[in-house]
C-alpha cells in the first residue's frame, strides 16, 4: 500500500494532480487499506507546505525541489505517516528505506532515512 501512495504522490508532484482525484485509483483495494491511504494523501493535501518545510530542514546544502519526485513523493509519504503516529517509527523509516532502494538512485535509502530520523 506504501508504494500505492507513494505513486499518487508521484502523480500529484510531477503532473499537478489532485491528490483526492488520486484517492480514487485505490478502487481495487481493501477498504481499510484504502481508508489508510485516502487520510495519508488527506493529510498531505491540507499540510504538504510545512511538510516540505520541515524536511527542508534537514536536507543541508540542498532543497527539496531539487529532489526527484519519487523521493519527494517517499518523503512526504513517510513525514505524513509519522506525524498521524499510526504506525510505529520504526516500521515507517524501514518500509521508507526499502522503497527507496528500489525505485530511488542506489545511495538515496541513505539521506532518506537520515531525514525521516530527524523528524
Amino acid at each position: 500500500m506504501r508504494e500505492k501512495i507513494v505513486f499518487a504522490l508521484y502523480r500529484h508532484l510531477l503532473l499537478n494532480r489532485d491528490l483526492f482525484a488520486e484517492i480514487e485509483e485505490f478502487d481495487e483495494e481493501e477498504s481499510e487499506e484504502k481508508e489508510y491511504a485516502a487520510e495519508i494523501l488527506r493529510d498531505i493535501s491540507e499540510n504538504e507546505g510545512s511538510y516540505i518545510e520541515e524536511i527542508s530542514n534537514y536536507l543541508p546544502n540542498w532543497s527539496f525541489e531539487r529532489e526527484n519526485y519519487v523521493e519527494q513523493a517517499l518523503l512526504l509519504a513517510a513525514v505524513s505517516e509519522l506525524k498521524l503516529q499510526k504506525t510505529d517509527k520504526a516500521v515507517v523509516l524501514n518500509e521508507a528505506v526499502e522503497i527507496a532502494k528500489k525505485f530511488c538512485d542506489e545511495d538515496s535509502y541513505r539521506y532518506i532515512n537520515g531525514v525521516l530520523d530527524k523528524i
